[in-house]
């Protein structure tokens, strides 16, 4: 029964914005792609990754003004929150 579940979810993160449900209200894109990474157990290219979200329309939006500190120098992460879609067009496939 868990085999099928995560199967599941894994499958739904292909086309739906369920992975906005595994992170804050506020969010780094590290964040979100940690999201598809453990359950799909793979990893991805940081900046493929992002191309692939902020190209799906109203998947995410950056919030103004907003960073986060990842405790290194250099710049701070820009902070995101989950758009109003339900549904990935185009999806994110899995490799």
């Amino acid at each position: 029964m868990i085999v099928d579940a995560l199967e599941r979810v894994r499958a739904k993160l292909e086309y739906s914005t369920l992975a906005t449900q595994f992170v804050g209200q506020r969010f780094t894109m590290r964040d979100l792609q940690t999201v598809y990474e453990t359950v799909w157990g793979t990893t991805w290219d940081r900046a493929n990754f992002r191309r692939k979200v902020l190209a799906t329309p109203d998947f995410v939006h950056p919030i103004e003004g907003k960073t986060a500190s990842n405790g290194s120098r250099g710049r701070h992460a820009q902070l995101y929150r989950a758009g109003s879609a339900t549904t990935l067009h185009p999806p994110i496939l899995r490799s």
